[in-house]
């Protein structure tokens, strides 16, 4: 899509060569898309979020640009949405658009940011002597909880310029200016932002004690916690463990290949509780960045198992599909 709009500012560039010379050296892009490209619901929360460098919708080139004290390049903003990023839902992240990278020079819905105002931008970071090119730079500027989906703004800049691109000396040896490139154009900007799901997980380690026989072993009752992204219906499930199997027992090892049984079990205490049968979520995720949504379980050990004395451990990973 950068490519389109490129092809599109060559065009027009062209056409003013060919129609008004001193016109030619600035050509603006009529359409382009800033992509800030993605982030996770949790990440977009974390924040804060490296500013992105719009593509330049304005471009100046020639032989030796010079910038006079009656030059400017202005850039007025007015955005559809009020700097905030909107999805199809209605959902909104407040962002901000800039002429530097640090945000010190923001725009404002309908304010206007002179780029050859040297009280406000260092030039040498928009000029050379042979080209002008302002850039914008977006970054979101609210930690919101939102749902997944794509956010965008559309922004209208409306530019006008005057910029010198031959000096001469005039009367009195005074340097004047004998070839300016002046004029106005319309661009606008797409700004696209997409969150994307995820989820948090707080999951205890399971500790049945210690017991001279394995039916010794008392059950263990207690609960994974688990949240996604705003919006996000999701299951929860445990893997096999070490073993590969869970059905009908998973097992613990001694590390020596010894092996004591064990399971775990839905609330009930009877389901056996893997990635065949996944659970899912009562609620759909809230974002939340502490999980509160509580899943039960019941860990138990087979008491007809009679493996040597020893320390058993199993790693079990707790799988959240969404």
């Amino acid at each position: 899509m950068r490519l389109i709009a490129w092809l599109a500012a060559v065009v027009s560039l062209s056409t003013f060569l060919s129609a008004e010379p001193a016109q030619a050296a600035c050509g603006v892009a009529p359409a382009i898309t800033g992509d800030l490209g993605a982030v996770t619901s949790y990440d977009l929360r974390a924040g804060p979020a490296t500013p992105t460098a719009m593509p330049a919708t304005l471009r100046c080139t020639g032989t030796v640009l010079t910038v006079m004290s009656t030059d400017y390049a202005r850039a007025t903003a007015t955005s559809a949405n009020g700097f905030r990023l909107r999805s199809s839902g209605g959902a909104s992240i407040g962002y901000r658009l800039s002429a530097d990278s640090a945000g010190n020079v923001a725009f404002t819905q309908g304010s206007t940011i002179n780029y050859l105002d040297t009280s406000l931008l260092s030039l040498p970071t928009v000029l050379s002597p042979t080209n002008f090119v302002p850039t914008m730079y977006a970054a979101t500027v609210e930690k919101p909880n939102v749902p997944a989906g794509t956010y965008t703004d559309t922004v209208t800049i409306a530019w006008s310029w005057k910029i010198c691109a031959g000096v001469g000396v005039g009367l009195g040896g005074a340097s004047i200016c004998v070839l300016e490139y002046s004029g106005t154009a319309t661009s606008t900007i797409t700004v696209t932002l997409v969150v994307t799901a995820d989820c948090r997980i707080l999951a205890p380690p399971v500790v049945f004690g210690s017991a001279p026989f394995a039916r010794g072993f008392a059950p263990v009752s207690q609960a994974v916690a688990v949240d996604c992204t705003q919006g996000t219906n999701f299951k929860v499930a445990f893997s096999s463990g070490a073993s590969g199997a869970s059905r009908p027992w998973r097992a613990m090892s001694d590390g020596a290949g010894n092996r004591l049984r064990y399971n775990l079990y839905r609330a009930d205490g009877a389901t056996i509780w893997d990635e065949t049968n996944p659970l899912p979520g009562t609620l759909a995720g809230t974002g939340g960045t502490s999980p509160t949504q509580l899943f039960p379980y019941v860990a138990r050990i087979d008491p007809t198992s009679t493996p040597p004395a020893g320390s058993y451990s199993d790693v079990v990973s707790v799988i959240v599909t969404f």
